[in-house]
């Protein structure tokens, strides 16, 4: 079927559409990532004001309790070891060809997606509370890194049918609504 598409071109621009947004997405969570690592290093090399600006950034979204931090010459990363792996889980999972819309066919097998690979984080997060164990450095960034990577499967095909929709090229601009369809 696939080789079939193929032949018209459909499935061939549809691919393309999504090469570019995994690099489009591969440049923003690399980015992320390197201002997270790159904090600590500014710091270290007399560029305290820009270290400055990468800490505020990230400051509404993690808690950067020192502790709970990894470190480079005695600075502190940008966020805490959870937040560090779901940044370098995102930026990774688009390094490879997978995407949980190449094997997903259903609304119930995506919400199976997303509960096996939540449940690390949401265990680790859960655990220490109930008495289980005491997270680590390791267990908090693990469990970062299976979240990480979950939401850049489900992003990937999601921002590149949004970014599609918005193309010219898309084979429902222009036409008339479907029985239903609001216009």
């Amino acid at each position: 079927m696939k080789s079939v598409m193929m032949a018209n071109g459909k499935a061939l621009e549809e691919e393309r559409g999504m090469a570019t947004t995994r690099i489009l997405l591969m440049v923003l969570c690399g980015s992320i990532f390197a201002a997270v690592v790159g904090a600590p290093i500014l710091a270290t090399h007399a560029h305290p004001l820009a270290a400055a600006f990468l800490y505020l950034m990230f400051s509404p979204v993690c808690h950067q309790i020192p502790d709970r931090c990894f470190s480079f010459s005695g600075q502190a990363w940008a966020v805490c070891h959870r937040c560090s792996g779901i940044y370098l889980g995102m930026f990774l999972a688009l390094l490879t060809p997978f995407t949980a819309a190449g094997f997903l066919r259903s609304a119930w097998e995506t919400r199976v997606w997303v509960l096996v690979l939540a449940a690390p984080m949401l265990i680790d997060v859960a655990a220490p509370h109930l008495g289980w164990w005491v997270s680590t450095p390791l267990s908090r960034f693990a469990a970062g890194m299976a979240f990480g990577a979950l939401i850049s499967s489900l992003l990937l095909p999601g921002i590149s049918e949004l970014l599609d929709h918005g193309s010219p090229k898309h084979p429902r601009l222009g036409a008339a609504p479907l029985q239903g369809e609001i216009e």
